[in-house]
């Protein structure tokens, strides 16, 4: 149990850490730094020099090249360094300064610390080169990973976002895609247990397997029964990794996941042991009846041979305004430093007015708000409009259908 004084002290040092990272992000802070303190130190010797007073403050100087190697470039570093030097050789040859050896001692001191700070601030630069490319690669890959969807597709609209809980990782082991096929949209959001390397070869095995299947599949339990094969298939090849426990990972090797077909103003959904998708009204917000299911890479048994309207829920009660609202777990078991969970149902009404484009960042941005800055797992979450086109679209396929199939209604 969490008391107060533990909830202050974490909130201290989330306050400490925000200052430091906006202190590191003014690069002219720490340019600045060390020509104050060669100001400084030229003025102070100086002002006593006037009065033939010895003030012995070059041995102030040593500091300043380090300094400028907290962030600044080699030359930036060069710069202070020389600037120093010439003002500690200046001061030592004062009459009064001979008389001493700490002058000497003092330009030794800064030598050496000046050498060390320009080889320090040159392999820095490096590093930093290096870590932006590797940044770029990440991106290359998220988009890779995880294309931006469609705004607007067949009378909705679409946005989605993506936070890793990791702060120098832009993807992990949660998923969503959009696929756009005539006449109808699906949609897939999941959470791969684990994190890592593993998870996100495991959600990019799911992704393959629900781009291609969504294409072609007439079935939506027919979707999920092939990304649950792809889950299997990653279990396998994981169960003969290296290491002892391998096999015991692989075993518990899942992705829960929630799948979703739009056709005008009829949703189906196949829930695979994943939070339900929200339905955003005028009235609310509350949660899709489904029939959840085994997660991906348990469930393929289950479905085979299933066809539309077994294991799904079908909900027709979807008008232009209404919006969908898939999300995973992470969001709604989110805590703050009291314990208490996000309140999701509550903020939703407080986002009511906010446009669909906007709502995902919103949403994040308000759990953030809740942990104290950073979300404790990744998070994925879109959101998708119901539009007075899309109503048109779906009155025209209505009546071209005719009496096709009756509906469960959620």
């Amino acid at each position: 149990m969490r008391t107060p004084r533990a909830g202050l002290t974490r909130a201290s040092a989330r306050l400490w850490e925000s200052l430091w990272e906006r202190l590191w992000g003014r690069l002219w802070v720490w340019l600045l730094l060390p020509w104050l303190l060669v100001l400084v130190v030229a003025v102070v010797e100086a002002t006593d020099g006037l009065h033939g007073r010895v003030a012995h403050a070059g041995s102030l100087l040593t500091p300043a090249p380090a300094l400028a190697a907290v962030r600044g470039r080699p030359r930036d570093v060069l710069a202070v360094s020389a600037a120093a030097l010439a003002l500690g050789l200046a001061t030592s040859f004062e009459p009064a300064a001979v008389e001493t050896d700490t002058s000497a001692t003092a330009l030794v001191s800064l030598v050496v610390v000046s050498a060390a700070s320009l080889v320090a601030a040159a392999a820095r630069r490096r590093r930093e080169g290096q870590l932006v490319r590797i940044r770029q690669v990440a991106e290359a890959a998220q988009l890779a990973l995880l294309p931006p969807v469609p705004r607007r597709a067949d009378g909705l609209r679409l946005a989605a976002r993506y936070s890793a809980a990791e702060s120098d990782t832009l993807i992990g082991g949660d998923l969503y895609e959009v696929v756009v096929h005539p006449g109808r949209v699906r949609l897939v959001i999941g959470d791969v247990r684990g994190k890592g390397l593993p998870a996100i070869r495991t959600a990019a095995a799911v992704l393959g397997a629900f781009r291609e299947a969504a294409q072609y599949e007439s079935a939506l339990t027919t979707v999920a029964g092939r990304c649950s094969r792809a889950v299997e298939r990653c279990a396998r090849e994981a169960a003969g990794g290296p290491g002892p426990d391998a096999r015991a990972e692989a075993e518990e090797l899942f992705v829960t996941a929630a799948l979703v077909e739009i056709e005008g103003g009829r949703l189906r959904v196949v829930d695979l042991g994943h939070p339900p998708p929200l339905l955003l009204t005028a009235e609310g917000c509350r949660p899709l009846p489904v029939d959840p299911l085994p997660p991906l890479g348990l469930v393929h048994g289950f479905t085979a041979g299933w066809d539309d309207d077994r294991g799904l829920t079908v909900h027709t009660r979807w008008h232009p305004g209404d919006r969908l609202l898939l999300h995973p777990d992470g969001i709604d078991e989110a805590r703050d430093d009291g314990g208490r969970f996000f309140p999701l149902a509550e903020t939703l009404r407080g986002l009511r007015d906010v446009p669909t484009e906007r709502l995902p960042d919103a949403l994040l941005e308000a759990v953030a708000r809740h942990t104290g800055g950073r979300l404790r797992d990744d998070a994925a979450v879109v959101a998708v409009e119901f539009t007075a086109a899309g109503e048109a679209v779906a009155g025209a396929a209505g009546g071209a259908a005719g009496g096709k199939g009756a509906e469960k209604g959620g």
